[in-house]
């Protein structure tokens, strides 16, 4: 395979890995499926595009020797690329997981891996970018059957993964403790800390585009409707739980509070800061839990109100709710 043309492989490879990557987070999960998989497939690409830009970096690298920053440049994309892919497909096959060999995940590990391959392949492109040969050069037959033979090849190796990595579900997440009260994995999004919170002086605001903002107690949001749900949280770590929840739905506490017709938004926050945006039609479906199981929420689990909204990734449950902002 010509040089210029295995280095547009392997760079379709890793603009859509990040890209499936990034954007599925972002997506419920039934939106996200295909996504999911087209990721995988891209990584397979990734490990298979590499034989051939391994014969060309050793005949470079024969001829030039490590003399030069550029060459050095390409050394450290070299070895984020075979990290990040190697991470990746280890989790598919079972070898690594959330909690094993380290108690890190080695799912993050992959994706700050990943990370650092996109901002050292865009380095190393402005470097060492090659205007020769002209693109419509590799255009042709023979640069079609090599794509087609490439994306087969990974295609079918990814079904192969697929079977046997049954334990994980379609976000590549693998199972732990469902319906254990609080038991189940204790993760901590960004750089939060779990915050001390005195449940006497603590008050859940809210604001916006409401009639009635209100700062309601722990005790005032028993006089909301008791609300249930069965649901999966989907931690972006790479595990995941199914649970009970149960608290007060955010659609009472909006509809308390007068919320206006016209508000298509809704802010939920963190007392540390951490917050997201829903959709109102999204967000009208959540709950604020305060308990899982038959048990009341543990401060890292997000006590006193954390939310639940089914179909959306771990992340986007803010714990430790202290403020809803309709807009």
């Amino acid at each position: 395979m010509p040089r210029r043309l295995a280095n547009l492989v392997l760079l379709a490879a890793v603009a859509s890995l990040l890209a499936t990557g990034i954007v599925a987070w972002l997506l419920p999960e039934s939106a996200a499926t295909w996504l999911y998989v087209a990721h995988r497939i891209a990584g397979i690409t990734l490990v298979l595009a590499l034989v051939w830009k391994y014969a060309i970096a050793r005949r470079s690298l024969r001829r030039r020797g490590l003399v030069g920053a550029s060459v050095w440049l390409g050394l450290a994309t070299a070895l984020a690329t075979v990290l990040t892919a190697g991470l990746g497909l280890a989790w598919t096959a079972g070898l690594v997981s959330f909690d094993r060999p380290l108690a890190y995940s080695a799912l993050n590990l992959h994706v700050m891996s990943g990370l650092a391959l996109g901002t050292l392949l865009v380095l190393h492109g402005l470097v060492r970018g090659e205007a020769r040969p002209a693109l419509i050069s590799l255009a042709g037959r023979r640069t079609a059957l090599r794509g087609i033979g490439l994306l087969a090849a990974s295609f079918v190796l990814s079904v192969a993964f697929d079977r046997v990595a049954l334990a994980r579900r379609v976000t590549g997440s693998r199972h732990a403790r469902s319906f254990t009260g609080n038991a189940f994995p204790v993760t901590i999004w960004s750089l939060d800390s779990v915050p001390a919170i005195d449940i006497a002086a603590w008050r859940l605001r809210v604001s916006g585009a409401v009639s009635r903002p209100a700062e309601l107690s722990f005790a005032d949001l028993a006089e909301l409707p008791r609300r249930e749900a069965s649901a999966v949280i989907d931690c972006t770590g790479g595990w995941w739980s199914e649970q009970v929840w149960s608290g007060i739905g955010l659609a009472d506490l909006l509809e308390r509070a007068g919320i206006a017709p016209s508000a298509t938004r809704i802010e939920v926050i963190s007392v540390t800061g951490h917050r997201w945006t829903f959709d109102r039609a999204e967000a009208e479906r959540a709950i604020f839990a305060s308990h899982v199981g038959n048990e009341a929420l543990s401060p890292g689990h997000g006590y006193p109100l954390r939310l639940v909204v089914p179909g959306l990734r771990g992340f986007l449950w803010i714990k430790w709710v202290g403020e809803v902002v309709a807009a």
